[in-house]
């Protein structure tokens, strides 16, 4: 048990040239013009994601998925996104783009790998698929349920991926204070990846930040401390962190289902 999930994985980054994200924003498109009416759209979307979460379900109970393994790295090949990052990333040379690399690549660890992976151990690989589909329809701001759906769905993996990020900002700066202003849990609730992004800031030392809308009132906030600019090395450094918490979760994936 496992083999599979490594060939997906492997898979899914030689063909890093795929994008999901297009994929499901052109199908998307094409769909909102003809149905106007989003909260439909969204009904429709769910009902397709409930459909297909039972089919995946009753896959997975019968003799109709004769190589196990073969569906695992199925699995590993849809659910897995994050080959593509860095490219998406270091092609963006312009001063002003990169304080979003920051929040894509946290977007990338979070919801292309870890959820993926701590969906498939938890409840299996039905719920990595439906998870996928949510996160790449989440792309559209408009499908406002759909994301908070997704928002709530990363609260547990972002929390282990901050686990990880504190601990190497402790190893790496000799400090244990982190200033969240007082918007931790309100973020974990809302927006759980910002408090990734903000670990993030801290780790490479500049400052991240957001800009917060709703209640009337639009403002923006900043976290971090300000002692280097977010330049090619900023992100190549948080790039290869990410990749690191990725090859260690993959690992420690293997060795739950190998058990």
């Amino acid at each position: 048990m496992g083999i599979g999930y490594v060939f997906g994985c492997l898979l899914s980054i030689l063909l890093w040239r795929l994008d999901r994200q297009g994929l499901f924003n052109s199908f998307n498109i094409k769909l909102r013009k003809k149905i106007k009416n989003i909260y439909l759209l969204q009904t429709l979307y769910f009902s397709a994601v409930i459909v297909i979460y039972i089919g995946l379900a009753f896959m997975e109970n019968s003799s109709i998925m004769k190589s196990t393994e073969l569906y695992n790295a199925l699995v590993a090949f849809i659910v897995i996104d994050i080959s593509n990052t860095e490219r998406k990333n270091l092609d963006h040379t312009e001063r002003k783009r990169f304080y979003d690399t920051m929040s894509t690549i946290s977007r990338s660890l979070i919801c292309g790998f870890i959820a993926p992976l701590f969906y498939i151990i938890m409840i299996g690989n039905g719920a990595a698929i439906i998870f996928a589909l949510i996160y790449n329809l989440s792309f559209d701001e408009n499908l406002n349920i759909i994301g908070r759906v997704l928002s709530i769905a990363c609260i547990i993996p972002a929390l282990i991926g901050e686990m990880f990020l504190y601990s190497i900002y402790v190893f790496k700066n000799k400090s244990l204070r982190i200033k969240f202003k007082g918007d931790y849990i309100n973020n974990l609730w809302k927006t759980p990846l910002l408090n990734v992004d903000i670990l993030a800031a801290y780790i490479e030392s500049v400052n991240f930040y957001f800009h917060y809308n709703g209640n009337n009132m639009h403002y923006l906030k900043s976290y971090g401390e300000y002692n280097n600019k977010i330049d090619d090395a900023c992100v190549k450094d948080y790039l290869s962190i990410s990749y690191s918490i990725c090859f260690i979760l993959f690992i420690a994936t293997l060795l739950v289902k190998l058990v």
